[in-house]
Formats: structure tokens, C-alpha cells, sequence
């Protein structure tokens, strides 16, 4: 009886991964695609200056300084993958599948590396894998409550710049939680040291999230151990407890967590001479004033995000209530450790500036990393209950978890034609025979509103002949007003 449930779990598992390929194969294309990938040429200056020294050097000011290694990813991917699908497939779909595999590999990372920090299992086909995989998926929201706990963005760019680098990100540190939770010594050979130091160099400048997660982790994980070797000199001074406790901090901690600080500031003063953000000022002052708004927005407007918080507090309640032995004590520190982290990330959202688009500092993709904390105490805590709970009590539970997860899979609608228009679009732009097309179709088309004006279509044109959509570059222009996705 187990192992048919774990292999209707497993055919639920795979059911749900390519439910969500599909939904991510019918997204629109988004309108900074084009300027990534051919580049366009403030890309090309982020793209010829890696760790961004011109801004040391020259004072220089441009788009993203503090993000290439997700700019040449995306530029890398686009500029070949397409080729690859249309050995199956024609110019128009090889995108759509292009941008689809990229999303659902990243999704798949995403969720394999916290089930991996769940089950501390890294085989992927054990039990307790495929249990806690199956449950935590139905959270990847690819429409549905996507607005409120979405991690995988509709846009690709996005995804390329949030989703991603919290993936690496995850895959950094899982040697280091894995050892914190064990209580033991980190081991680490020397290749991997050599690759893990390597490896902090794109996760600090691949995107605006992890360097803020990076100095939360490393100010906790420190203050943590330096509280707990401190108490065991208590009868000291307090100069010499303090040298002791950070004497007894073990080096390889204090080497990767250090450098990885250092990395983290300095990409965040690179973002301080992002031109694309750099004339909207709003007071720091105002700037909090907008954070509690924001939740309110976020948090209550559907209710994935109230039931994921509720099923949360009440899993800490019974195991605060019911168990006493280490690893209850462990998850409970855990949820503590959650709630502190979102705390003071969030606390720390207004440094990053004000962007018009996102009016209220908070929106699904700045959480996404408190987002992914909350799936794993989520995912945690359910594996816990699920083991330690008997009878029917361990029934009634599990009842519970199945509902969540079948109200998420239920709530995530398909929208199997949401890029139906664009893609006739590009047919009737691919058939054309003038040099400047006009566009019928009342969609954006690889683009954030209509393109009204030909000239607008310059960058996207000539990726669509690259792409071989078209045979040589055709401009195109559409009519009426702006059309905001």
C-alpha cells in the first residue's frame, strides 16, 4: 500500500510539473526580452563590464551594473536554445518552448533544493523525496494566486533575475545548513572550496534579492554563534568572551560568509548607479510608510497566501503543544529563524530604492525569498507531523495537508491561450512581404504596451530575424492605445 501511494504521488508530482510547463508555454513573450538578447547597447556596456569597475574607475552610471551574470545567462540561453527546438518545431513556438524550458528547469531546481533542505535526502527518488516534493509543488503558482506567492515570473526576464539567482543561492548554502542542522563540522575538499569561491561571485551579481538575503543569513548565522560561544564563558570579561566567541567560529564559516558580505555590500553600491532607477526619489520615511500597505495588498487579495500562513501557525501550535523531544525544539527554532529572517528582510526592502511600477515597496516578486523560506518551515513542519503523529489524529492531518495542496492545484488555472494573439501576430508578421509591417492584432507583441510607432520595433525586429521568424528584418507598428499585460 505505501509504495502504490508513492507512486501515484510520484505520477501526481510529474502530472503537476508538466501542467506547469504547459501553463509557461502559453505565456506572452515580455517587452525587455529583445533588448537582453540582441543587446541593446546599454546591455552591451553592462555585458562588457562583469564585476562593474567603471563605476569605481569612471563614477560610470547604467542599466543593472550589479547584474551581469543574469544578463549573459538570458543573452547565452535565447541566443541558442530557440535552435535546438527548431529541429522539432517551427521559428515561432522554438520561443515559446524556449521560454518554457527555462522556467519549469528553474521551478524544478527550485523545488528539488528545498526539498533537499526538508528531508536532508539528496536522492531523488526516495519516499521521503517524493513525499515532500509533491506536497510543497502545488505552491509553484503559475497563474492562479501567482500575484500574491508567485516565485516563477510571467516574464521570463524576471525569472531570469529573481528566480534564478535564489535557486543558486540555495544550492550555495545547502553544505552549510545541512551541517548547522546535524551539529556538525562542515567538510568541505579543496576543489570545493575553490569551486564554492568562484561560485560567490555570479549568486552577489546576478539580480537585486540575494545580496540582501546574503547579509541577513551570514549577520544571523554570526550573531548566533556568537551568542552560543559566548555563554560558555560567562565568568570572562566581556572584551575576551567576545574575542573567544569569534575565535570559536569555525573558519571556513567565517571565510565564505565574510567574503560573501563584502560581495553583497559591494553589489549593492554598484545598484546605486543603476540609471534606470536612479531619478525616482521617494523618502526613505515614505518609503516604510508604504511596507504595511503593501502587505495588505499582497497578503489578503486571494487567499493562498492567508491559508499557507494559517496552516503554518497552527503546525507550530501542535508541535510547540503536543512535542517535546530535539527535533521539534529544532523545527520550532526554525520557525523562529523564518520569522526573524522575513522580518528583517523585509525591514530592509526600502533600501533598494522605489520603483514606480512596484508603488508599494512589497509585491510577490520582492518576497520571493520569503516566499520560498515560508514553502520550506511549510514543507518541515508537515514532514515532521507527518512522521511523529499516530492514529487518527496522523488521518485527520494528513486530510488537511491534501486539501492545501489540491485547493493550490485547483486555484492554478490553466490560461492555455494567453499568447494565442501574439503568436498570430508573428504569423502575420513572418508572411508579410513589406519591410514595415502593420500589426492588426490587439496585443503586445514582445512588448510592454502596443508599438505604435515602427522605430519602437527596431530591437525586437531584429531579433525575430535572428530568431528566423522573418527572413530579413521587418519593423512593425500597431494601432490604438497602450495595452498594459
Amino acid at each position: 500500500m505505501k509504495k502504490l501511494i508513492t507512486y501515484l504521488l510520484l505520477i501526481f508530482l510529474l502530472a503537476d510539473i508538466g501542467y506547469s510547463f504547459m501553463q509557461y508555454f502559453a505565456r506572452p513573450l515580455d517587452g525587455d526580452m529583445a533588448a537582453g538578447i540582441v543587446p541593446a547597447d546599454d546591455v552591451k556596456t553592462v555585458l562588457s563590464d562583469p564585476f562593474g569597475t567603471s563605476v569605481i574607475t569612471d563614477n560610470a552610471v547604467y542599466p543593472n551594473p550589479n547584474r551581469y551574470f543574469s544578463h549573459k545567462a538570458m543573452a547565452e540561453y535565447f541566443q541558442s536554445v530557440p535552435f535546438i527546438f527548431q529541429q522539432f518545431v517551427d521559428p515561432i513556438n522554438s520561443i515559446y518552448l524556449a521560454n518554457a524550458w527555462a522556467k519549469i528547469v528553474i521551478q524544478i531546481a527550485i523545488i528539488v533544493f528545498i526539498t533537499i533542505y526538508i528531508t536532508g535526502n539528496t536522492k531523488i527518488f526516495n519516499k521521503a523525496f517524493i513525499v515532500i516534493a509533491s506536497i510543497i509543488t502545488p505552491l509553484f503558482q503559475a497563474n492562479g494566486y501567482h500575484d500574491s506567492i508567485g516565485i516563477i515570473d510571467h516574464s521570463i526576464t524576471y525569472t531570469f533575475f529573481y528566480a534564478l539567482p535564489c535557486a543558486l543561492l540555495l544550492f550555495f548554502y545547502f553544505p552549510f545548513f545541512r551541517a548547522a542542522q546535524n551539529n556538525a563540522k562542515l567538510h568541505l575538499s579543496l576543489i570545493q572550496v575553490i569551486i564554492w569561491t568562484i561560485f560567490m561571485v555570479p549568486i552577489t551579481l546576478s539580480g537585486p534579492l540575494n545580496p540582501g538575503v546574503i547579509l541577513i543569513v551570514s549577520l544571523l548565522y554570526l550573531l548566533n554563534r556568537f551568542i552560543k560561544n559566548g555563554s560558555e564563558h560567562n565568568n570572562r570579561p566581556f572584551l575576551n568572551r567576545s574575542f573567544l566567541a569569534v575565535k570559536a567560529i569555525p573558519n571556513t564559516y567565517l571565510y565564505f560568509f565574510t567574503c560573501l558580505s563584502i560581495l553583497s555590500l559591494y553589489s549593492l553600491y554598484l545598484g546605486t548607479h543603476n540609471s534606470i532607477f536612479i531619478g525616482e526619489h521617494m523618502p526613505m520615511a515614505d518609503r516604510f510608510s508604504r511596507i504595511p500597505q503593501g502587505l495588505f495588498v499582497l497578503i489578503p487579495q486571494k487567499i493562498g497566501y492567508p491559508i499557507l500562513l494559517i496552516f503554518l501557525f497552527a503546525n507550530a501550535f501542535i508541535i510547540f503543544r503536543y512535542f517535546k523531544n530535539d527535533d521539534a525544539k529544532k523545527i520550532l527554532g526554525l520557525f523562529k529563524w523564518v520569522g526573524l529572517f522575513s522580518l528583517l528582510y523585509i525591514l530592509l526592502l526600502p533600501l533598494g530604492g522605489y520603483k514606480s511600477y512596484r508603488p508599494y515597496i512589497v509585491r510577490y516578486d520582492t518576497m520571493i525569498p520569503v516566499t520560498i523560506m515560508l514553502i520550506f518551515i511549510y514543507g518541515k513542519s508537515v514532514y515532521f507531523l507527518i512522521q511523529n503523529l499516530h492514529t487518527y489524529k496522523k488521518k485527520i492531518y494528513i486530510a488537511c495537508v491534501v486539501a492545501i495542496s489540491l485547493l493550490f492545484t485547483l486555484a492554478d488555472e490553466p490560461k492555455f491561450n494567453t499568447n494565442a494573439c501574439e503568436k498570430e501576430a508573428l504569423l502575420t508578421l513572418s508572411n508579410a512581404k513589406e519591410e514595415i509591417v502593420f500589426i492588426p492584432n490587439d496585443c503586445n507583441i514582445m512588448s510592454w504596451d502596443k508599438i505604435t510607432d515602427p522605430k519602437a520595433s527596431e530591437l525586437n525586429a531584429q531579433l525575430f530575424h535572428y530568431w528566423d521568424v522573418t527572413e530579413k528584418k521587418k519593423l512593425y507598428y500597431q494601432s490604438g492605445v497602450a495595452n498594459h499585460p
